[in-house]
């Protein structure tokens, strides 16, 4: 459940479950604590975003593990040498 392509334990996921529950438990508490005072749209709008941007975070660096990967099997051509530009004197 939380093993990415690799085997590896993705560590975005388990962040994004530990949120999960503790949006759960935070929600509960000011629920029942103090009812009347609890802005629960806002709360669950940043409760939502911080887990929309940790599962763009989890991508993200997955495509930036599968470049380097690729480039380390050889899948992409190696970049060119560019020769040393002339020193213009004058």
């Amino acid at each position: 459940m939380f093993k990415d392509k690799d085997g590896h334990i993705s560590s975005t996921k388990v962040m994004s479950f530990c949120g999960f529950f503790a949006f759960l438990i935070v929600s509960a508490y000011c629920l029942y604590v103090a009812p009347d005072k609890f802005d629960y749209n806002l709360f669950s709008i940043l409760a939502g975003g911080g887990a929309v941007g940790t599962r763009i975070l989890d991508k993200y660096m997955n495509i930036l593990s599968n470049r380097s990967n690729e480039q380390k099997q050889g899948v992409f051509p190696p970049l060119p040498e560019h020769p040393p530009l002339p020193i213009q004197k004058g």
